[in-house]
């Protein structure tokens, strides 16, 4: 079974939830961006919506792209984390219950993620707790920041212990980067924005000491873990040389690219096999993050032309993300 493990839907019920609001202005990834760009991604709308939403569409597809499943998790702009505590709590329900109805309308071809009310994490964790074992959501995608929290924040510590009991993968999947007013122009929000914040967020995991006080924990990094892959050397040779760096972990960054997983959203076989010699066996999923124009149209031609051993192609087409998922 080849699985596609990035992909996304948008839920219909939110967008009127939070209509009118000012504070949908301050989404990096709105706030930031160009007109030109802002346009193109209007233009595209209505097709990504059939995309998004149709199963028939999302099946031809898949066919298309030789693909039999999807890990399907929630478009990242819809995760609003500027609401307020109920609001926020109703769209993150509102959302967990939509991919779960897409899941029980697949007929086996997919996975649920959903997401969680990040900037209220007094409640995120009996959200967490419904998705699973009310919805049979195998996880969650969230942001690479929560607001103004990072993901090392000690708010957060019941919510990691949360997911590590319920066996529940974390998947970080960035919209823009948090201070990106110099990216607006050519596509910087996302080109740039995304991979910048997810460098970021893996340094708050492995030097804040998340995955140390949570080794349980099952955390993927999207688009190939952005840049925190191809800076090992650089995190290290800082931590060797900076005091301040090793006051939570006792391991340089390096050792913990292989406690991470990822995907192979980087769109050059050169680079998908650096990933794979940097981070080792069993640590990468195929993915598409289907169906953005900034995904992969045929993610196995990537792969295959990469270069890497034969059981590890059949791992990162399936294994990988059985295991992950729980599929």
């Amino acid at each position: 079974m080849i699985i596609d493990a990035h992909t996304h839907t948008l839920c219909p019920g939110v967008n009127p939830m939070v209509a009118g609001r000012p504070e949908l202005r301050s989404i990096p990834y709105n706030r930031d961006m160009e007109p030109e760009s802002a346009a193109v991604d209007q233009a595209q709308f209505p097709e990504l919506s059939r995309r998004f939403l149709d199963i028939a569409t999302r099946r031809e597809d898949m066919a298309r792209m030789g693909v039999d499943h999807q890990v399907v998790m929630p478009a990242p702009g819809q995760q609003h984390y500027w609401a307020e505590p109920d609001l926020l709590v109703a769209l993150s329900r509102a959302q967990n219950e939509h991919v779960a109805g897409l899941v029980a309308a697949g007929a086996g071809a997919f996975t649920g993620i959903g997401t969680l009310p990040m900037t209220a994490p007094e409640r995120a964790p009996d959200e967490a707790a419904r998705a699973v074992e009310e919805l049979g959501l195998k996880g969650f995608q969230i942001d690479t920041r929560a607001g103004a929290m990072e993901l090392s924040d000690p708010a957060l510590d019941p919510l990691w212990a949360r997911l590590a009991r319920l066996g529940a993968a974390l998947v970080l999947h960035p919209l823009g980067f948090s201070d990106g007013a110099r990216l607006g122009r050519f596509f910087m929000v996302n080109t740039v924005g995304n991979p910048l914040e997810e460098v970021i967020a893996a340094n708050h995991l492995t030097l804040g000491g998340v995955l140390d006080r949570h080794p349980e924990l099952r955390v993927k990094i999207v688009h190939g873990g952005g840049f925190y892959p191809f800076l090992a050397g650089r995190l290290d040779h800082a931590w060797r040389r900076r005091p301040e760096l090793r006051r939570l972990t006792s391991e340089p960054p390096s050792a913990y690219l292989s406690r991470l997983w990822y995907d192979t959203v980087v769109f050059d076989p050169r680079l998908l096999r650096m990933l794979f010699e940097l981070v080792g066996p069993g640590r990468i999923m195929l993915g598409s993050d289907y169906p953005f124009d900034m995904g992969e149209d045929d993610p196995r031609a990537t792969l295959a032309t990469a270069g890497l051993p034969a059981e590890e192609v059949s791992a990162i087409e399936s294994g990988t993300a059985r295991r992950f998922f729980g599929i």
